[in-house]
């Protein structure tokens, strides 16, 4: 008898495991450096479900977290902030399922680049910005046990395990040859290390 209840609260402590969802917390921090004033925007949602209602339906646990590195001021990495749910969930019809698999990592991708080229058309396009102001943009987004970053710019996301650091993002700066080659084929130039001076 003991094997038989030693087996079931072990089959049942697998299905409870499986099952688990965990509670996803998180905070931050900003500092205007020498600067006199912040020109950067950022976004913190834990719990993205509940945050965007009903209407949408994501693997549990599901978040999303956003750094906009403003340059020149602070108007677009604010208008990023402001918009930044509309231009990456509502906008590109971001992929619904509650299961993580091939098609929703693909949709998601799609979404994301879509996302992001959006955001940029309409930073650009909206007159209220002043045009000297820019920004980067790096998202974190978590589906389940799917950690998914994107980026634009030089912001940089780095993950933690067991005490080692991982890149999850590649710098995009005009110093890298690479950058630098795909700046100039889109007929852009670096000067004194800034994209068009």
């Amino acid at each position: 008898d003991v094997k038989t209840a030693d087996i079931i609260s072990e089959a049942a402590l697998e299905s409870a495991v499986l099952q688990f969802v965990p509670c996803i917390r998180s905070g931050s921090f900003a500092d205007i450096g020498p600067r006199r004033y912040m020109e950067d925007e950022h976004i913190r949602i834990d719990d993205l479900s509940s945050n965007l209602g009903s209407l949408y339906n994501f693997p549990k646990p599901s978040a999303f977290y956003g750094v906009f590195d403003g340059h020149g001021g602070p108007e677009a990495a604010a208008y990023i902030r402001k918009n930044v749910i509309k231009f990456f969930f509502e906008d590109v019809n971001f992929p619904q399922t509650s299961e993580v698999d091939n098609i929703f990592l693909q949709e998601v991708e799609n979404s994301l680049r879509k996302a992001f080229l959006l955001a940029d058309s309409a930073l650009a396009d909206d007159c209220s910005v002043n045009t000297s102001s820019g920004t980067t943009a790096l998202t974190a987004m978590i589906f389940g046990r799917l950690l998914m970053v994107a980026n634009a710019g030089d912001c940089r996301a780095v993950l933690s395990r067991k005490g080692e650091a991982i890149d999850m993002s590649q710098d995009h700066r005009p110093i890298y040859p690479s950058e630098r080659r795909r700046v100039e084929e889109l007929g852009g130039y670096v000067e004194d290390g800034y994209l068009n001076g």
